[in-house]
């Protein structure tokens, strides 16, 4: 069975956003690219980022498509060198297996992460690709002893594939949108630019 997971990525302090995403991009999507049943891997970066009230930041965020015959736990789909590698130039990672697990392709996204059920965006319909997801009923957050974590994975996500040329107008519409209903605390809003590792 094809499960997926998505990984929320903070940067370490001491590095530039140009720093974490070129190691990201390179050394970090060979290791992997190696992991035992992986099936898809994509890398989205940050451009753009709107949050109310204390959530916390992100500049990555990771999604993977993987062959579950083959990996004895979602939350152990890992090698040490990944975790060696992470510790490089990740700060906090929070990534649990998700109930969506369509694959898709788009050059950019918009994301909305919101910490408490969420059917829709205030004001404006959800359009017919839109990917809404939540954690798996058994999902556990994976455990990185190194990094920190988020106490919980977010409870809804929304991805909004997106053509680049309309991104920035789509991003602008949802923190609008979210802005004038009063959003949660803790709903994060997020616009990606994607790179297709595999």
């Amino acid at each position: 069975m094809l499960r997926k997971r998505i990984a929320l990525l903070e940067r370490r302090d001491d590095l530039s956003f140009e720093e974490f995403d070129e190691h990201w991009a390179t050394p970090h999507a060979e290791i992997i690219s190696r992991l035992p049943g992986l099936q898809e891997y994509v890398q989205n970066s940050v451009l753009d980022w709107w949050r109310s009230g204390d959530a916390s930041g992100v500049d990555g965020i990771v999604e993977v498509w993987f062959d579950d015959g083959v990996v004895t736990s979602p939350e152990q789909h890992t090698s040490m060198t990944q975790q060696d590698d992470e510790v490089r130039f990740i700060r906090t990672l929070t990534a649990v297996t998700v109930t969506d697990r369509r694959s898709y392709s788009s050059d950019d996204k918009v994301w909305i992460l919101a910490p408490a059920s969420l059917t829709g965006i205030p004001g404006l319909p959800l359009p017919d690709d839109a990917i809404v997801c939540s954690p798996e009923p058994d999902a556990v957050l994976m455990e990185r002893p190194r990094l920190r974590r988020d106490a919980a994975a977010p409870s809804t996500v929304i991805i909004l594939p997106v053509a680049r040329a309309q991104a920035v107008a789509l991003f602008d519409a949802v923190v609008a949108a979210f802005t004038e209903s009063g959003a949660p605390n803790g709903l994060r809003v997020l616009r990606t630019t994607t790179r297709r590792i595999r």
